[in-house]
């Protein structure tokens, strides 16, 4: 998505502007970077701010409140700041004097002083969340939320309520107590506006960046949901109070479809929902209808203040994690996908070097007199063997993850698939004065994948055999149940694992103590575990230290 070009800024990889559509010719950036589009700009941001402004002080003085509980033309002032920085000043000035002067009966020069607040005070915090905004925009990361909420909801208030003080109290004597209490009166109007609509009009204007992951066409049950949270906010704050105080916590519970709605659909969805709850809250309860004037109940504008932060938060934070753990899992997939692009690059040269160090191993030219050679040449052999098992390990994980690895179960005799896989490890058991047994019948059946069960008998063979001392044994036994389910168990005599261990040998490419010293790319027992789930079983670790270890593997029956 483009910005708006050539607006002033401090880093290009991090300013705030207008996003505008990629087939935007010349012609049109020319139109948006003229005199003209520049007075219609102003003029439009001076009427939205005044229209609003006016609506909002005359609903609100109507119920003996003023200053407004929840100012909405602070979202303006900010929002016009954001797109348009110090070039839009004029109009923001001219709609905050219109309304201070000609509403308000401010004297001119009282209203200018706060128009200039009401103008700048946005305008600076546009300028640094243009340096500290995220490569991906404010609402794709929850650090991008809280520089959001910390410069435009918590700073810009505090510059307007600050310099409107001032102005304040050049008309009556200064007290200390009065001027706090102006203050902090001002900047929780100010501060509710902007929190409660400035993200939904950055997000209708296209000048922030939609999240990544939730967007997408609404279907049918998401906008019953949208319009039945709609509906029933306006019926709660619409309807005199229940005479229950537990009544009173109804409206907090709308955080829930909220949530769901941001999750489904889009941030601008959710946000514009919550933005419509928070204006229906504050202005039923400033008429002194809906749950929150329930007996007891102390002060109800302080709790539909609370309501408007719970709701706008919540979205804006379960937006940003969403988009954070969407983003990590579509690096951890490239990543994977890079790792298995390479490997299979490495896998075909791997193959000559070690078919090349076979035949001279075996002589085929002659034999190799040096004993150098010889270690030389069977370093080289198995060298390439562990680096070809890694990168066979790697291209599964990555067939896995990817949904290319599939599965066609059938009844399987399990004892000759278990013999082969034996056969294939028993050199290396050799070497080490391995004893394995096999404890299955002859006419044992598992409904399994029959490659797949290859693998997983042989990721788990080699590795009792990798990790069992010389001199120890490996026990391979099949149970199986009268419909059909088994339970593969294969058990070493070896060091064993503690309970941290074991949680990091299922973590793909992670490496505990044994597993550095004897190498290996770490994926063998989450592979098998996968395989494992793709059949409808799982993967269970058994292990003591000193002791052994027992992983068993568990198939369920044939589906009827």
């Amino acid at each position: 998505m483009q910005e708006l070009d050539k607006l002033p800024e401090t880093t290009p990889k991090r300013r705030v502007g207008l996003s505008v559509a990629s087939s935007d010719g010349p012609a049109d950036v020319e139109a948006r970077n003229s005199l003209l589009y520049w007075i219609g700009a102003n003029l439009a941001a001076m009427a939205a701010y005044y229209a609003l402004g006016c609506a909002v002080g005359q609903y609100f003085a109507a119920y003996g409140l003023f200053p407004a509980p929840i100012w909405l033309p602070a979202s303006v002032a900010m929002v016009g700041a954001v797109i348009g920085g110090p070039r839009l000043f004029p109009g923001l000035f001219l709609g905050s004097f219109l309304i201070n002067y000609l509403d308000f009966d401010s004297p001119a020069l009282i209203a200018g002083i706060i128009s200039l607040g009401n103008s700048l005070g946005p305008i600076f915090c546009a300028a640094l969340m243009r340096y500290l905004r995220p490569r991906d925009g404010f609402f794709n990361r929850f650090s991008g939320v809280v520089i959001f909420v910390l410069l435009a909801v918590v700073l810009h208030p505090a510059l307007t309520a600050s310099v409107g003080t001032f102005a304040l109290s050049l008309a009556t004597p200064y007290d200390f107590n009065a001027a706090y209490r102006t203050w902090l009166s001002w900047w929780l109007c100010d501060s509710g506006g902007t929190l409660s609509f400035a993200p939904t009009l950055l997000l209708w204007l296209g000048a922030e960046r939609m999240p990544r992951g939730a967007r997408r066409k609404f279907e049918r049950g998401d906008v019953v949901v949208w319009g039945a949270v709609a509906v029933i906010s306006l019926v709660l704050f619409a309807l005199p109070p229940l005479p229950m105080t537990l009544y009173t916590l109804v409206p907090f519970l709308l955080v829930v479809p909220l949530s769901w709605i941001a999750l489904r659909t889009s941030l601008s969805a959710a946000y514009t929902l919550a933005s419509l709850v928070s204006v229906i809250a504050m202005a039923g309860t400033a008429a002194s209808l809906g749950p929150f004037h329930a007996q007891n109940v102390i002060n109800p504008l302080q709790l539909a203040g609370l309501l408007i932060v719970l709701l706008t938060m919540n979205v804006l934070t379960i937006v940003a994690l969403f988009c954070e753990r969407r983003a990590a899992e579509e690096a951890s997939l490239n990543k994977t996908m890079l790792l298995a692009s390479t490997s299979h690059d490495l896998r075909t040269p791997l193959n000559a070097i070690i078919g090349f160090a076979d035949m001279m191993r075996q002589g085929v030219w002659g034999p190799i007199e040096n004993r150098h050679y010889r270690d030389y040449v069977e370093n080289i052999h198995a060298s390439g063997s562990l680096l070809l098992g890694m990168i066979r390990d790697i291209l599964d994980r990555a067939r896995i993850e990817t949904g290319k690895r599939k599965i066609e179960p059938r009844q399987l005799s399990f004892r000759p698939i278990a013999e082969s896989c034996l056969d294939m490890v028993t050199a290396q058991a050799a070497e080490k004065g391995l004893v394995i047994d096999l404890h299955v019948e002859i006419d044992a059946k598992l409904y399994a994948d029959d490659l797949a069960l290859r693998q997983i008998l042989l990721n788990l063979l080699s590795n009792a055999v990798k990790f069992t001392p010389a001199g120890g044994r490996v026990d391979v036994q099949l149970t199986t149940q009268a419909d059909g389910a088994g339970l593969v168990e294969v058990t070493d005599s070896g060091r064993g694992m503690t309970q941290d261990e074991q949680r990091l040998a299922m973590d793909p490419f992670s490496q505990v103590a044994a597993r550095q010293v004897q190498g290996g790319a770490g994926l063998g027992l989450p592979n098998v575990a996968r395989l494992a789930e793709l059949h409808g079983g799982k993967l269970s670790i058994s292990s003591i230290l000193d002791q052994g270890t027992t992983i068993a593997v568990t198939f369920p029956p044939a589906a009827r």
